[in-house]
């Protein structure tokens, strides 16, 4: 996101910098930057930390009641309070890694820690 200062100059954060100069540098390096996590109206999930983005797609609802721990927020929820994802892994996405969420995206992305989603859009972006 490139701003501009009071005579107009360009200012640039540092995570543009690092990737303009150093375009090879691995995601895990990178300093922290705005971290988006909502619902589509196709149910997916999105996580985005720009330039990365991860899809997570909805799967069916099992009949178990055991309660789980959603990945983004870490609390315990009940079953019906919660829904399994996928993500394909890489840039082949042949593999798939699943997670378990909040259904109410909304409620957890104001308490989901930032390091957190970070943590599971790496694990979809990098092998």
């Amino acid at each position: 996101m490139v701003s501009y200062g009071q005579m107009g100059e360009k200012i640039f954060e540092e995570r543009e910098l690092i990737l303009e100069l150093f375009p090879g540098t691995s995601p895990e390096l990178w300093p922290p930057g705005e971290i988006l996590y909502y619902r589509d109206q196709e149910a997916r999930v999105h996580i985005e930390e720009n330039p990365l983005h991860l899809i997570l797609e909805p799967l069916e609802p099992t009949g178990s009641t055991t309660p789980i721990v959603c990945a983004a927020c870490h609390r315990h929820i009940s079953r019906n309070a919660a829904q399994f994802f996928r993500f394909g892994v890489g840039q082949d996405a042949r593999h798939f890694r699943y997670v378990a969420l909040c259904r109410d995206t909304e409620s957890c992305s104001g308490i989901a820690p930032p390091a957190r989603l970070r943590e599971i859009l790496l694990r979809g972006i990098l092998p």
